[in-house]
């Protein structure tokens, strides 16, 4: 058997991302490895609840095993779901975060050993080698992270299917970039900026991977021409207050997620507001 069916989810709400008398630490102690939010612990619930139950409900595929991003924020969204299909949670690097390369810190997750002292669904010892790709130390442009991804895509799933070849269900959990990154990879795209096309859903003008928190997406597996179509995008159906935080590489100049990305996204919440009590006092005249 091969592998057919993939899912790859964006972690929930971070809480540096709270106003700052209600941010925390990060429990590792890496620079910008923040826990979620109670929030993003919410959407970690429900999304735990759509792939373990909805997803069947759908006559759709269930995740048979599970690989994350090393850092906490995505291995705290993905353990509920591990702990409702009794699975375990995989550490990979080539799944992680997307630093730009004039971050003056380019923050290095850790390993799973230290991840398995928070979560008991990550295992103490490496069963799989997380090293597929590692992410430049030096931080990565835009073209680099697609070349990542690119990259990734092309040692992971020989080396997966060698050492799993009865599973044909992942379930990938990573961020913003690297989600939309992956997935154009995977489609067989030639940027992260491009449209996408009818086979995966899109118009070619206007249609782009979503990139808010916990959404989902999902590839299916054309076997006889080895290709890969998207037949979800940006899932989020089964969240209460439904998308948040979106992100793309095209309308934004910040690192998704970052502290001038939240405070770039209040300025033009605060403009926005300004705006409309502009408009409402005209009206009134």
């Amino acid at each position: 058997m091969t592998l057919k069916t993939v899912y790859i989810v964006r972690h929930g709400y971070r809480s540096n991302w709270l106003p700052l008398e209600q941010q925390v630490a990060p429990p590792t102690g890496v620079d910008s490895d923040p826990p979620l939010a109670p929030h993003g612990v919410d959407q970690a619930k429900e999304l735990a609840v759509f792939l373990s139950r909805d997803l069947a409900a759908r006559q759709l595929p269930v995740p048979q095993m599970i690989f994350s991003s090393p850092f906490y924020r995505c291995v705290e969204t993905i353990h509920p779901t591990a702990q409702a299909l009794g699975l375990e949670i995989h550490p990979e690097r080539g799944l992680g975060e997307w630093f730009k390369p004039n971050r003056q810190v380019v923050p290095v997750p850790v390993d799973h050993a230290m991840l398995h002292t928070f979560f008991e669904t990550v295992p103490s010892d490496m069963d799989w080698l997380w090293d597929t790709v590692v992410p430049s130390v030096k931080g990565e442009t835009e073209e680099s992270i697609f070349q990542r991804c690119q990259t990734f895509w092309a040692r992971f799933i020989p080396k997966f299917e060698q050492k799993h070849p009865d599973v044909e269900c992942i379930v990938l959990v990573t961020h913003a970039a690297t989600k939309i990154a992956l997935g154009m990879a995977l489609a067989g795209y030639g940027s992260t900026r491009e449209f996408l096309t009818e086979k995966d859903g899109g118009d070619g003008k206007t249609t782009r991977i979503g990139g808010s928190t916990c959404s989902v997406d999902a590839y299916r597996r054309n076997v006889a021409h080895n290709t890969w179509n998207m037949f979800m995008n940006a899932e989020t159906s089964f969240l209460s207050l439904g998308p948040e935080m979106d992100w793309h590489f095209a309308t934004s100049q910040f690192e998704a997620g970052s502290k001038e990305d939240v405070e770039y996204r209040a300025r033009l919440q605060q403009e926005q507001s300004q705006a409309n009590s502009r408009h409402a006092r005209q009206c009134k005249f």
